[in-house]
């Protein structure tokens, strides 16, 4: 050193990593080589330690992981004696922190109070985040975010990479392993402060979201999720909720899951709406009794339960359609679908055809033996009142055109008579009415046909 002083040419001038670099064995401890060099310090002062020789001194003294203070505050406190720069410190640890991680050298406790002193530097709270995140797995890593929750030293630096990579990593595991830790989750909620909780919530929430829309829209996940795992997952989904509210989009991906999520290939008709109906018997019969069905419940859902053409409506033999009647057990969701079932697939196969449509379902009624008004008989209360509603009134002026649909009218007149609230009684008269007229105006022609003079 005193004889680089002497050369007053930069080119020639050593630096402490030189000189470092070249020594075979250094058997002091970096404590002691920083504090031998403290001692010596004034001798030194021409030429600092700087920056990159501590980096090189760390890389090649690091001290062992049996040590009980924490390596980073030992870091820390020795760079702060030397009177070096915290920031340019930080940028240039990077690489040991990396392999450090990767090498298994450092505490979880240690790690999460390395990141509380960067959470107010983002770029730098970013950086070393990456590092760690790359270097363990995903049970490593939450077990560092619930430990961070913990501490309650989240911050919205923190928690934008937190949830950032946790949303990128979480959807990868295994469903059983994702229970496992929203188990952890459930026990961590119990723990933090209470002015924490929602904070943890709303972090768990975008999580969980992650999770659900991955699994579900992507079909090389989807399939791996049976109706079980989904209805525990929707039950995770409601309870750690800011609001516990069905109508979150991701459970409603569940709920869509549960419901219309069926094997259709080789199934008739008749079989996936019986299928529909038979997953709806076995949901949580409490969510049906406090969500509308029409708030939950998207019309795309039920596209593949569409009666496509009045012959596959034919089709729906009596077993199936008994099953559907005496299953629903009034279940408002059950009649619901049902009802936007069939509204929907009269409106798609109408088209100036209804005297085929009529004349069949008429028949079909009396084939699967549902031809007889029964007040009870919610299912076909409903389709008797769409076929009103969507055919009847619509043609309504030229009754006599209509079909021989005995049946059908029986059952409107009976419904009309046991004033059924599924019906509007007033457009049935109306429809009576119409018909009376026309029947009366016939008779009238015919009446003045016979009276005028030969």
């Amino acid at each position: 050193m005193q004889a680089a002083k002497s050369i007053n040419d930069n080119r020639y001038r050593l630096q402490w990593i030189d000189i470092l670099s070249k020594m075979k064995e250094i058997k002091l401890s970096l404590e002691q080589f920083i504090q031998v060099y403290m001692h010596y310090q004034k001798v030194f002062l021409q030429f600092p330690f700087d920056t990159s020789a501590f980096i090189y001194l760390i890389q090649r003294m690091h001290p062992s992981k049996k040590k009980k203070e924490s390596p980073f505050r030992i870091f820390l406190r020795l760079n702060r004696n030397l009177q070096l720069d915290r920031s340019m410190f930080f940028e240039q640890f990077q690489w040991i922190f990396s392999k450090g991680i990767k090498n298994q050298w450092y505490d979880m406790k240690d790690i999460a109070e390395l990141f509380t002193w960067l959470r107010s530097q983002d770029q730098l709270f970013s950086q070393y985040f990456y590092h760690y995140s790359s270097n363990v797995n995903t049970d490593e890593l939450w077990d560092m975010f619930l430990y961070l929750c913990r501490l309650n030293t989240i911050n919205n630096i923190t928690q934008k990479y937190l949830v950032t990579i946790l949303s990128e990593r979480i959807p990868s595991v295994s469903v059983e392993l994702f229970h496992r830790y929203t188990k952890l989750a459930k026990t961590c909620l119990t723990e933090i402060k209470s002015e924490s909780r929602s904070l943890f919530i709303e972090l768990f929430e975008k999580i969980f979201d992650a999770f659900i829309i991955k699994r579900i829209d992507y079909s090389q996940y989807s399939y791996r999720l049976t109706r079980t795992d989904c209805k525990d997952l929707l039950q995770v989904g409601l309870e750690m909720s800011s609001t516990h509210r069905l109508e979150r989009p991701s459970c409603l991906l569940l709920v869509r899951k549960i419901l219309c999520d069926i094997e259709s290939y080789h199934k008739t008709n008749a079989q996936k709406l019986k299928c529909l109906f038979e997953n709806l018997k076995n949901f949580d019969e409490n969510l049906c009794q406090k969500y509308a069905a029409e708030k939950i419940i998207d019309d795309e859902w039920l596209k593949d339960f569409y009666i496509t053409n009045i012959q596959i409506w034919s089709k729906l033999d009596q077993e199936t359609y008994q099953y559907l009647c005496t299953n629903h057990q009034n279940n408002p969701w059950a009649i619901y679908i049902w009802s936007q079932i069939v509204h929907s697939s009269l409106s798609n196969i109408l088209n100036n055809n209804h005297i085929d449509i009529l004349s069949k379902i008429n028949d079909w009624m009396k084939n699967v033996k549902c031809d007889i008004y029964n007040p009870t008989d919610i299912f076909t209360i409903i389709l008797v009142n769409k076929l009103f509603e969507l055919i009847l009134m619509k043609y309504s002026r030229s009754i006599m055109t209509l079909p021989n649909i005995d049946i059908i009218m029986k059952f409107i007149i009976t419904m009309r008579e046991s004033t059924s609230r599924r019906i509007d009684v007033q457009q049935i008269n109306n429809f009576i009415n119409n018909g009376l007229d026309t029947i009366h105006e016939i008779l009238h022609l015919k009446r003045y046909t016979l009276t005028i003079p030969k």
